[in-house]
């Protein structure tokens, strides 16, 4: 099975805070790994089909103190479909699309009349269903008035997956650079969030309750960390079936299904 990680913070945050939580996830998913990561508005992916922990580029992304970003897409991969793990099959996916670079990781598997969706412009590089699941909804993208900029689009886009999940398991992290965009399948496996607040240079660790206190007038950091397992033990919320949240400079901008949320529009 296929686990994702995604984050997003008001301020850019290093890749250190979670990596190291979700890396040991690497063991039982050992066809891939990948981080996806903003350092402005270009998307920076480094990916490897191997195991967390067969790579030396891991030990240098748990430590490297100047890789910082508000926005983080992470995925370790157990395949389902295609042949041997290769790198273009290796999740997260990018592709630039009206100026902006949009990333995807994805897990579960679609079948049947998915793979007649139509493709448009956007064509997939490796074999598996979570690259033209990407190729097809930048495409349905591309058609629309506006990228996915407010409410409306946000409700397109869950109503869309919302199809797609008829033809199988569709848990997905979808970025555009500016906000991270997260669905949750109707049925299959979860996906749970944990909103965090932190002093700007304390230790970061999840098992520190200190990292949930926001104490007034102090300067803090603050954002959402989303994971298809708990980090730990504590401070975890689950989504819904069929839910998308929408997470923007470390606040939820939007959810499908939960009422008082604020929404966010151009």
């Amino acid at each position: 099975m296929c686990e994702l990680m995604g984050l997003s913070f008001a301020k850019p945050i290093p890749a250190d805070f979670s990596i190291r939580e979700f890396a040991l996830r690497s063991e039982e998913n050992a066809d891939g790994w990948g981080l996806g990561w903003y350092p402005d508005r270009s998307l920076a992916v480094v990916k490897e089909p191997v195991q967390w922990r067969s790579s030396p580029y891991t030990g240098f992304l748990e430590t490297y103190p100047n890789l910082q970003a508000r926005i983080y897409i992470a995925h370790v991969r157990h395949k389902t479909t295609g042949g041997v793990a290769t790198h273009a099959d290796t999740h997260p996916f990018g592709r630039e699309l009206a100026g902006r670079d949009f990333c995807f990781a994805h897990n579960g598997t679609l079948e049947g009349s998915f793979w007649k969706l139509p493709l448009g412009r956007f064509r997939p590089v490796g074999a598996t269903d979570s690259e033209y699941l990407f190729c097809h909804l930048l495409e349905e993208i591309a058609q629309r008035p506006q990228l996915l900029n407010a409410e409306g689009d946000w409700c397109w886009l869950r109503d869309a997956l919302a199809a797609i999940n008829r033809c199988g398991k569709l848990n997905c992290l979808l970025s555009d650079s500016r906000q991270l965009f997260c669905y949750h399948d109707a049925g299959y496996k979860g996906l749970h969030w944990r909103e965090v607040h932190m002093h700007d240079n304390e230790v970061r660790r999840f098992q520190d309750v200190a990292v949930t206190i926001d104490l007034a007038g102090e300067k803090i950091n603050h954002g959402f960390v989303v994971a298809t397992r708990p980090l730990s033990a504590t401070g975890w919320q689950s989504f819904h079936p069929g839910e998308l949240i929408v997470l923007e400079d470390g606040a939820m901008r939007y959810s499908s299904t939960r009422s008082g949320v604020a929404v966010h529009t151009e």
